[in-house]
């Protein structure tokens, strides 16, 4: 399940739910001036509802104590005109600009009431600033055949706790139409326990997941990271604070104004939708670490961007870092990684492990930080009309470790000149070799199949094999040989040799791999949600004396290979 999975849905289901969400939020919180195509504003005369709006059309609270809580809501409509869905969104601290300060001060007078008086005032705020709307919102959809299952409620910050609490009240309130309804809230500081909220935020928000099991501690004044289920816990937004030095040597607190900064609306927005549009969002879970560069363009040209470890709990597994559409510095750890460069020349560093790295558009550069002598490069390219392939370079270093490489076009390595001085130098990603001024360097001998169905065979010691497209058979009596099968459902025959390595990544088919010895390595890399430390043998069962793994809609089955004969030294998910 990835990251913002929601209730089990479909992965269509879930990333619709999100783009929904994502379409409250921004208008809520006054990031756009009108409702995202599809949407229409519910007004109050379509509602006879009788309460307070302004004139944006904006519900205002209910009784004098709530006054100044806002909430927007919208209306679905298919191609025929028809009502198909309701969404109700609740705005966080602060209003229009004409509201001035003392709307914001009247919140965040709610903000400090809900805190001190959770399970009274927090959990019924809701219901004193719009029970009457929400009556009415029922009434509404009722007549046009809706159900609860057919609303969508969402809010941030103080919106976001409006939201914890009216999954709280959905059971007992309004004659239980809501209990069925979607919620999803952001950077709450209230965490429901009803079980039907998914909370997202990041970690080094000083708001998110303020009160634990509930209340206000003295913990939640400082760093406050503790795992909690349906929420988000290792998003990291690397904004200007999160990577000074200077800055950080304040505390982390709701009382450090700096540690606010992550707070800023255009923010959140930021991070969760570059986190719902990466390349690599079906590879997350709901606890991935997860590192998003919200860097003005002048310091992400000059900042690299990584898990500096601050405030939260230790992480865990692999972790993805994502780009901008400007130019980025983006860094892995030693551990597996995932690095997405998005738009602009993008330099990346990976420090060991197993790792996918993406590039993006413009050019890119991946700095090995070390000898060229220290690594060995494939390259699977499309090198003629009959090769189709994806152009991915495949970088193996000293200790085993694979990187699969997409949209990079230049090496950068340290080389000795005299004695102890090392240089940087540049080497372009070409079709034939790596290509440093005049001279050229070969990558890994290979042999290549194409689109069609392929039989290719190894012709020496540390041959790669590319199937590419294609239902290929790929064979080998050497030894360290690299298997790629690629898309398409391969076989793949080690006739002897030993110390192979059979690659998978991506969505590779249905593979079989006859002649797999004890020496041998299966890699799996970015063929799943990316587990912490993942254990083969929960994807893997044993079938007529056949060991088969499972990923999703892609298998691999080693054909007379017992799961009990296999070790973990020789399987790797990535």
């Amino acid at each position: 399940m990835a990251i913002f999975d929601y209730k089990g849905l479909s992965a269509e289901a879930n990333r619709k739910l999100f783009n929904d969400v994502y379409d409250i939020i921004t208008y809520t919180q006054y990031l756009i001036d009108t409702p995202t195509a599809g949407w229409k504003q519910l007004s109050a005369e379509t509602l006879d509802y009788k309460g307070i709006t302004d004139k944006r059309g904006t519900y205002y609270g209910e009784q004098s104590s709530v006054a100044t809580a806002q909430a927007e809501v919208l209306g679905q409509y298919d191609q025929a005109g028809n009502l198909v869905k309701i969404a109700i969104g609740f705005r966080g601290t602060g209003g229009p600009p004409e509201a001035g300060i003392q709307d914001y001060l009247h919140d965040f007078k709610n903000n400090f009431q809900a805190a001190f008086d959770p399970q009274g005032f927090g959990t019924e705020y809701p219901y004193l600033a719009f029970g009457n709307l929400l009556s009415s919102v029922a009434s509404y959809a009722s007549q046009h055949g809706l159900a609860g299952q057919d609303i969508v409620i969402g809010g941030a910050s103080l919106g976001g706790m409006a939201v914890n609490s009216m999954a709280d009240l959905s059971e007992d309130r309004w004659d239980g139409f809501y209990k069925d309804s979607s919620y999803v809230a952001v950077v709450s500081p209230s965490l429901s326990t009803s079980q039907k909220v998914l909370n997202l935020g990041a970690e080094n928000d000083p708001v998110f997941r303020l009160m634990e099991n509930g209340q206000l501690t003295w913990g939640s004044l400082g760093a406050h990271d503790s795992p909690v289920e349906l929420t988000t816990d290792n998003i990291i937004s690397f904004n200007s604070h999160y990577a000074s030095f200077w800055q950080n040597l304040l505390p982390h607190s709701v009382f450090n104004p700096l540690s606010w900064l992550v707070h800023e609306p255009a923010e959140i927005a930021a991070y969760l939708k570059r986190i719902a549009d990466s390349e690599f969002y079906e590879l997350t879970h709901e606890d991935s670490t997860i590192v998003v560069s919200n860097l003005s363009p002048e310091a992400g040209s000059t900042t690299w961007v990584e898990n500096l470890g601050r405030y939260g709990s230790t992480h865990s597994g692999p972790t993805f870092v994502l780009g901008t559409e400007n130019d980025d510095l983006l860094r892995g750890g030693a551990g597996n990684d995932y690095l997405e460069g998005g738009g602009g020349n993008d330099v990346f560093q990976t420090g060991g492990g197993y790792n996918m790295v993406l590039g993006g558009q413009g050019s890119n550069t991946l700095d090995l930080r070390g000898s060229l002598s220290q690594f060995q490069l494939a390259y699977d390219s499309a090198k003629d009309d009959l090769n189709d392939g994806p152009n991915t370079l495949y970088v193996r270093d000293g200790l085993g470790g694979i990187s699969v490489l997409s949209d990079i076009d230049t090496l950068t390595s340290q080389e000795t000149t005299w004695i102890f001085f090392n240089k940087t130098v540049s080497h372009d990603v070409t079709v034939d070799g790596l290509r440093t001024g005049n001279e050229m360097t070969a990558y890994q001998h290979s042999v290549n199949g194409n689109a069609q169905e392929n039989q290719l065979a190894a012709t020496i010691d540390g041959d790669w094999l590319f199937g590419k497209n294609g239902n290929d058979v790929l064979s080998s009596d050497k030894a360290n040989v690299t298997f790629v099968g690629g898309n398409g459902n391969d076989t793949l025959n080690s006739q002897g040799g030993g110390n192979n390595t059979f690659l998978f990544h991506g969505n590779f088919g249905q593979d079989q791999v006859f002649g797999f010895h004890a020496s041998d390595n299966l890699k799996f890399i970015g063929v799943g949600a990316a587990a912490d430390n993942p254990d083969y043998r929960d994807f893997a069962s044993e079938v007529d004396n056949n060991t088969v793994f499972h990923f999703g809609e892609n298998s691999v089955t080693l054909v007379g290979v017992g799961l009990d004969s296999l070790s973990s030294y020789g399987v790797t998910i990535a």
